[in-house]
Formats: C-alpha cells, structure tokens, sequence
C-alpha cells in the first residue's frame, strides 16, 4: 500500500506531465518537426490586411499601431521611415532582401513628422526613388 506522501508525488507527476505536453503541443515543440517559430504568425495576416484598409494619408504613428498594431519590420531613413505589415500568407524562411518574402509585406511609409505620407509597394518604390535611400 502506497503512503500518502508517494500518492501526492505520483498525481503531481501526473499534471505536471500533462502540463509540459500541453505546452509543447501548442508551442510548436516535440512532434511537430523543423516547424518555424513564426508558423502562427499567418493567423494574424487576415487582420493586418483587414486593418490596414483603414489606413489614411496623415494619421500618426500612434493611430497606425492602434489600428495595426505592431509592424513585422521597420526601416529608417533621412526623410522618415517605413513600417512594413505581413499582408500575405507564407514567406516565413528566407531574408528580407528576396523579392518574394518582401511581395509579402505592405509597407506604410511616415515623414520626418512621424505622419502617413502614403502606402503600397509603389508608393514606397517611387519614395526611395525621390528621397533617397540614406538609412540612419
């Protein structure tokens, strides 16, 4: 017959076990492979796309990360800086310099004043063209 100390340690051992399998089945750990740590991140692409279709021409950084929350990558210039948003599923391996992971992103691009100038890809292309690339 078992003492009540050792009864205590075996159903502790028990939750704990059912525990730490819980956490790793939903974390992405055993069972699951090479799986990336950013594999969930395309849950939450949906709502940045749904989000940023609120996006205007002099809103603040403030009311874009309350709309947006917070971006996937920022860049920084001279002039301003760019704040990209994962709109597209996918393209979690890769660098950020390959053409395909970035057709991923939306960027939203402030000036100096840290107030939307515009957004899109072509917006972005055409204000690196005007403004230069001079990163700080």
């Amino acid at each position: 017959m078992m003492r009540l100390s050792q009864k205590i340690l075996v159903v502790y051992s028990f939750c704990l076990l059912i525990f730490v399998t819980g956490c790793f089945k939903g974390s992405g750990g055993f069972g699951r492979g090479n799986a990336s740590p950013f594999a969930d991140a395309d849950a939450a692409v949906d709502k940045n796309a749904e989000n940023l279709m609120s996006l205007s021409i002099g809103m603040t950084k403030g009311q874009v990360s309350n709309l947006a929350g917070v971006a996937n990558y920022l860049e920084g210039y001279d002039w301003g800086s760019v704040w990209f948003y994962k709109i597209r599923k996918g393209g979690n391996e890769g660098t950020l310099s390959d053409k395909d992971v970035e057709k991923k992103y939306m960027p939203v691009v402030f000036d100096n004043t840290d107030r939307v100038m515009g957004y899109g890809s072509k917006f972005y292309d055409q204000t690196l063209s005007d403004l230069g690339t001079g990163q700080f």
